[in-house]
């Protein structure tokens, strides 16, 4: 399965990492650069968005960014991709294998997350679509599970969808821009996408190195904590690496208030 990955030409160190992570995996990517947004003119902006308000800037140039995965993938003879933006950290040593494990049992009209967030209150709960499938990784085995809402499903940082999915998603932002890269309901409602499935745990997350500390560290100590954790993971030592992406994924899981169903 090829992979797309989105960055902007000048977050040359954003590029750097991703790319040492996936050739550490021996997966097959294709660089797509980044529309920057926020150099758009006010006029330019709302030359591209349907609906006044709906963007900002930056919202806007995510959404064409990933509006040029889906035309490059029109180019392609992979009937699937896996979408990547360029600050996430792949936790899981057997990416590749657990991708060509997944294939056969992707749906063509669904949207399938490797990374996600729950936005709503109460609990993201994830049914397993089929318990006896599982997909075995360095760090445990996971599960394609189905969302009991998409309603408040978040993130477009990591996910898998089919060509076909890509054109109707294409065809749907025609002339203008409609919703943001990850509104994954407004998909769903309008029938763009039949559903969205979820891969529990998830094995890609957040890059401590670029994203946010807002939510995930409280002090210096959880700081500092946090970037000896990303270092033990470049380093790739088979037991500590093994051991805090177990950790990592079940704390993610937690944090994001997602659970699995009875």
């Amino acid at each position: 399965m090829k992979v797309y990955v989105i960055n902007m030409e000048r977050s040359k160190s954003r590029r750097v990492a991703i790319q040492k992570q996936l050739n550490r995996l021996g997966l097959s990517y294709e660089i797509i650069g980044a529309v920057d947004g926020r150099v758009m003119s006010d006029e330019e902006l709302n030359d591209i968005i349907s609906i006044p308000g709906e963007f900002t800037k930056s919202q806007a140039g995510c959404m064409l960014s990933h509006c040029k995965v889906y035309k490059a993938m029109q180019e392609s003879s992979d009937e699937y991709a896996l979408v990547l933006e360029d600050d996430v950290l792949l936790t899981d040593n057997r990416l590749k294998e657990m991708l060509d494990k997944m294939k056969p049992a992707l749906n063509d009209k669904h949207i399938t997350l490797l990374t996600y967030y729950w936005c709503r209150e109460n609990s993201l709960v994830l049914n397993k679509i089929k318990p006896e499938q599982k997909i075995t990784g360095s760090a445990g085995d996971y599960f394609l599970c189905a969302p009991e809402e998409v309603h408040g499903i978040g993130r477009a940082a990591a996910y898998i969808l089919s060509k076909n999915t890509a054109k109707r998603i294409l065809d749907f932002h025609t002339p203008k821009l409609i919703c943001q890269a990850d509104s994954w309901i407004v998909y769903h409602k309008e029938g763009v996408i039949e559903g969205v499935d979820c891969l529990y745990p998830m094995p890609v997350t957040e890059n401590a190195q670029f994203g946010s500390e807002i939510g995930y560290t409280r002090n210096k100590v959880e700081a500092l904590g946090k970037k000896l954790v990303e270092k033990a993971l470049n380093m790739n030592l088979p037991v500590i690496s093994t051991l805090i992406k177990k950790k990592r994924m079940n704390f993610a899981q937690n944090y994001k208030n997602i659970k699995l169903g009875e």
